[in-house]
């Protein structure tokens, strides 16, 4: 198990949301390997299901805006989905990558070293969807190299029923008036809130019940107007860092979070090899 609480000793994880993604890539492989070749901790991902019960991973629901193919990712089998292959949302001309199995992504980050933020999102009812999820982190290996992601705390609470053990995180887009006790209700292990709404009264709630904090925010450039008109989030974010306040730092472009977090006196924490059987 890797540590989740790093700010304690002058540590951060830094996770590539989707991957390293700014230059065009998300939720593939090519995303996930320069994400570990920049010096990532984790990698976040997105699960969907298909209509023969698959579990893929990308994150709309629908395959039109991300991929070469159309329709609703619930309504087709996986061998109709497999035809088709990425595309970057930014119009940027890059080599489309397949759509894959969550087990054969789960392989692949394994064999990098890499961590992973597993994002749930889809609705469900019953447990049928969390047991393959339990079965395939145990299949590949990784259950203790990964947390389970949702904005559903209610199926953070279920999984954790499900499968002792296994850690959690809630995402949240607001200024929670407990944010302590809305990660109790799910037994969450880690929070994160999504800039702008992140501040320093909900890193302190949630360390004081020994929650770690994570903190989701874009990419560099969506600041570049805002520093021009004098508004420089960027000096917030770095006072919080060198304040202890978060533990990890979620971005699209993982090279700019290290260099940022490593400004900010932190060392960025790896998970430690994972041992081959």
């Amino acid at each position: 198990m890797f540590d989740l609480l790093p700010s304690s000793s002058g540590h951060i994880l830094v996770c590539g949301h989707r991957g390293h993604v700014v230059d065009g890539h998300e939720n593939s492989r090519p995303a996930f390997r320069r994400a570990a070749e920049l010096g990532a901790s984790l990698c976040e991902i997105d699960l969907r299901m298909t209509r023969d019960g698959q579990l893929v991973v990308f994150h709309d629901d629908i395959l039109d805006n991300a991929s070469t193919g159309t329709g609703i990712i619930s309504q087709l089998d996986y061998a109709q989905i497999e035809q088709f292959r990425t595309k970057a949302r930014n119009g940027m001309p890059i080599e489309g990558q397949p759509i894959e199995l969550f087990a054969d992504i789960l392989a692949y980050c394994r064999d990098l070293g890499m961590g992973l933020i597993i994002e749930i999102k889809d609705r469900f009812e019953g447990t049928a969807y969390l047991e393959q999820v339990v079965r395939l982190l145990k299949q590949a290996q990784m259950f203790e190299r990964v947390l389970i992601s949702s904005f559903d705390y209610v199926a953070l609470r279920d999984i954790k029923r499900l499968a002792p053990g296994i850690r959690t995180m809630g995402i949240n887009y607001h200024r929670l008036v407990e944010p302590a006790a809305a990660a109790h209700s799910a037994s969450m292990d880690v929070m994160n809130t999504d800039y702008p709404q992140f501040t320093a009264d909900i890193a302190e709630g949630l360390h004081a019940a020994n929650v770690a904090v994570s903190h989701y925010v874009p990419p560099p450039e969506f600041f570049a107007l805002r520093r021009g008109y004098g508004v420089d989030y960027f000096e917030v974010l770095g006072a919080h860092l060198r304040a202890g306040l978060i533990d990890m730092l979620v971005c699209d472009d993982v090279g700019w979070s290290i260099e940022f977090a490593t400004r900010c006196g932190l060392r960025v924490s790896r998970l430690p090899a994972k041992e081959k059987t």
